[in-house]
């Protein structure tokens, strides 16, 4: 398990709801990283449109709570 302090200063001042580039920029991974994250590491995603796709602050810090323990 990841250290929640970490995680919350992490995330201070991010929107609550987080665009794929905005996760992107702040783990510095690229687009496909977090595609796959949410893809096959269940990532909860909100789906907005075709392509449009949003993260709830909330639900992404449970994920990078447990983001250790996720196994390939």
């Amino acid at each position: 398990m990841n250290d929640p302090k970490a995680v919350d200063t992490l995330l201070e001042g991010q929107p609550e709801l987080l665009t794929t580039d905005e996760i992107c920029t702040l783990m510095r991974v690229s687009q496909g990283t977090v595609l796959r994250w949410m893809k096959e590491q269940d990532l909860p995603v909100i789906s907005v449109g075709p392509k449009l796709r949003r993260v709830q602050l909330a639900r992404f810090r449970e994920w990078l709570i447990q983001a250790d323990e996720i196994k390939d």
